[in-house]
């Protein structure tokens, strides 16, 4: 038997999925029982696939709890099923929520990603100190402090007039969580993204200031209500470079799809 990653008591483990499996499970539905999968790697080949990026994480009990805890609220919200939704010119505004426990359904996932040793999970790259503040939140289910981190989700958009994804298109794109890092202020700020169910979440590996330009888009802010900005997914550089990469192997025959 293994150490649980959650609660660390030996036990056996479960296939544990950081994104849930319920959205995996969605694309093959949608698939015929398979994905389409755009690899970064210039020499690997686009191809179908049934993986959903599971590996041994946690006993049976901190798999229930935290998907009774997190992911059927984080789910249900990010599907329109929790609260009040009213989309806007800028954006989707939800209201009646609990944007704290919405946040802690995204630090979840992310810290879940950052302790998996799938490759779809290995650039996620980040202090032990700052996962063992988010596990040691989720053993006690309390909210992680905002003063740890600042995280900001915002609704995927394509407005390209021919040939664009559509919302439902939008909603079937997993992309593996990928780092970047800003400059605001002279400060450097790192960050890891993840995609899916036709959101990006963007995890700041530190608190934005208030003053900051990003401060305002911070989750959880208010506690009962959150604005969806809107996000052109072409206007993503890693993701428009995957899908020109997977375009450009298309066109070479290195393709399996």
């Amino acid at each position: 038997m293994e150490k649980c990653k959650l609660c660390c008591s030996k036990s056996e483990l479960c296939n544990s999925h950081a994104i849930p499996d319920s959205v995996f499970r969605s694309l093959f539905k949608k698939g015929n029982g398979q994905a389409i999968e755009l690899a970064s790697k210039e020499l690997t080949p686009n191809r179908r696939t049934q993986d959903s990026w599971a590996t041994d994480l946690l006993c049976s009990n901190c798999e229930m709890k935290l998907n009774i805890n997190y992911d059927q609220y984080g789910l249900n919200l990010l599907r329109g099923k929790v609260g009040n939704v009213e989309k806007g010119n800028k954006g989707v505004h939800v209201s009646d929520i609990d944007t704290l426990k919405f946040k802690s359904f995204v630090l979840s996932i992310f810290w879940r990603g950052a302790i998996s040793e799938h490759e779809n999970y290995r650039t996620i790259k980040v202090s032990p100190r700052f996962l063992e503040l988010i596990r040691s939140s989720l053993v006690r289910s309390t909210n992680v402090s905002k003063n740890s981190c600042t995280v900001v989700v915002q609704r995927l958009v394509d407005t390209t007039k021919e040939g664009g994804f559509s919302v439902s298109n939008l909603r079937e794109i997993v992309v593996s969580p990928f780092p970047r890092t800003y400059e605001v202020r002279g400060q450097l700020y790192s960050s890891i993204t993840m995609i899916f169910l036709g959101f990006c979440f963007e995890i700041f590996l530190s608190p934005i200031r208030t003053g900051d330009k990003v401060s305002k888009f911070a989750l959880g802010s208010s506690k009962t209500n959150y604005t969806f900005s809107y996000l052109e997914i072409m206007e993503i550089p890693e993701v428009l470079d995957l899908m020109v990469l997977g375009l450009q192997k298309e066109n070479q025959g290195l393709s399996h799809v």
